[in-house]
């Protein structure tokens, strides 16, 4: 009888340790989304926020909950400068199937697209 009690216990607790780490995981995979940004011609100046980040091509990547958007600015010396803005609108899976599991991951279920590209007009 001791036998079966304690491979209960260690089952029960298998099973607790398994699902800690799929809400742990989920919870990653839903705090951060990740694009890349580009320009036609590449090496523009990337400003996210009126805060330089690099140059084109570039990857820009956040925690913002879903719908954010950020002001982006880029600039290259013989073209005009490009205002716009980027925002989060793309579903992704991996919150969702988390939010299921810890509810929390729901605020980030939208991600940015893939890839933004931009041409730059010379002056």
């Amino acid at each position: 009888m001791f036998a079966t009690i304690l491979h209960t216990i260690r089952k029960v607790r298998f099973i607790r340790i398994l699902i800690y780490l799929y809400c742990f995981i989920f919870v990653l995979m839903g705090c951060a989304s990740t694009t890349t940004i580009k320009s036609r011609p590449d090496g523009a100046t990337v400003y996210i926020d009126n805060i330089k980040i690099g140059n084109t091509p570039i990857q820009h990547s956040d925690t913002d909950i879903s719908g954010a958007t950020r002001a982006l600015k880029l600039t290259k010396d013989g073209y005009k400068p490009l205002e716009t803005t980027i925002r989060k609108n793309e579903f992704q899976w991996g919150p969702l199937i988390g939010g299921l599991l810890v509810f929390i991951p729901f605020i980030w279920i939208l991600g940015y697209p893939d890839t933004y590209e931009f041409d730059l007009e010379k002056i």
